[in-house]
């Protein structure tokens, strides 16, 4: 199937190349929600890691590099949820003005109730 035929949602495979996927570990489950969302924003990944980190839920680089706050695998699926898509958009949007809001709002409806949610973490 050529590029300009292939369905919006369907990225082809180099697109994730290199991420592990495998299991039903909870580690697993959750790059797998990563790759759900990056899928449906369009977003290509290099590489997505979930480790212990002390200061902040996740970090993202221009090169398509994310890591995740091992903590979010023992939280609550929604305060998840929130922080894959927040720091997806940032592919699109670096920073936190009314365009990442609008299409955080888009993406998740109560973004900022669950954003409250997750400071009490």
């Amino acid at each position: 199937m050529s590029r300009s035929k292939r369905p919006r949602n369907i990225l082809p495979a180099h697109f994730f190349k290199g991420i592990n996927l495998a299991g039903k570990s909870d580690k697993a489950k959750f790059k797998k929600r990563v790759v759900k969302y990056a899928i449906d924003l369009d977003i290509p990944l290099k590489s997505i890691s979930v480790r212990p980190m002390s200061r902040k839920w996740a970090s993202c680089s221009t090169a398509g590099n994310l890591s995740f706050n091992a903590e979010l695998l023992n939280m609550p699926k929604k305060l998840g949820e929130y922080v894959i898509v927040h720091e997806l958009l940032h592919f699109h949007v670096p920073n936190h003005g009314k365009l990442w809001k609008s299409l955080m709002r888009a993406y998740l409806e109560d973004y900022d109730k669950l954003e409250k949610r997750l400071s009490k973490y």
